[in-house]
Formats: structure tokens, C-alpha cells, sequence
């Protein structure tokens, strides 16, 4: 199993990590990630907690299904965050209008919503 382990392939930090020596135990940095990618909480409050990578992953999961970036300039302010405009696509009924075309294609209702589901 560790041999296995080794070699899969895992999605963390988003940004996040740090260098720090082994007998340092706590540091203390600005906030720092990769844009798209961190919570808004995370901003508020320079603190990093589990739903941070929960809404992080999030954003993973989002990206193939449209073939969209996590920021994109040319949607309207309060949508140019990609997890803001998927919410809203799902919010008000139109996530099929926002998902990329090879995915409505060859992707069935059923795993599309279930990974979207997912991914909210």
C-alpha cells in the first residue's frame, strides 16, 4: 500500500505552502494562495481551516466541467469569480448554459449534476 501511495496523485495546498525548518513550529505570514482558489473567510480572517481546501476543491471540480479559469475579468464584478458564477448558475435553475460543450456532449444529466452537487 505505501508503494501505491507514493505514486497517487493528490490535489492540496492550493498555493498555501511554506518552507519552514523542522523545530519551527508555528509562522506567521500574510495572507497568500493562489487567487480563485482561497475562500473569501480565509481573506477576512488570514485564517486557514479545513473548509478552506473544502471550498478550494471546489473550485478544482468546477473548472473542467465549465473549461472555465477561477477568475475571469470579462464576467460582470460579481461574477467574476468562477465559484460565484457557478453557485449562481445553479442558484437560479441555468448550470447546463455555463458548463463546457464537450461536457453537456458526452457527459450524462446525471454525473454532470452529481459532480456539480459535488463541487457546490
Amino acid at each position: 500500500m505505501e508503494t501505491y501511495d507514493k505514486y497517487r496523485a493528490k490535489v492540496s495546498d492550493f498555493g498555501t505552502s511554506r518552507s519552514i525548518a523542522k523545530e519551527q513550529t508555528h509562522l506567521t505570514t500574510l495572507v497568500q494562495g493562489t487567487f480563485g482558489y482561497l475562500d473569501l473567510e480565509y481573506f477576512r480572517s488570514s485564517q486557514f481551516t479545513d473548509k478552506s481546501y473544502v471550498y478550494s476543491f471546489g473550485v478544482v471540480l468546477v473548472e473542467p466541467l465549465t473549461g472555465q479559469k477561477p477568475i475571469c475579468p470579462t464576467r460582470p464584478q460579481e461574477e467574476k469569480s468562477l465559484a460565484t458564477h457557478f453557485i449562481l448558475s445553479l442558484q437560479e435553475s441555468c448550470l447546463f448554459d455555463i458548463l463546457d460543450a464537450r461536457v453537456v456532449k458526452e457527459g450524462g444529466k446525471e454525473e454532470i449534476m452529481a459532480v456539480a452537487y459535488l463541487a457546490y
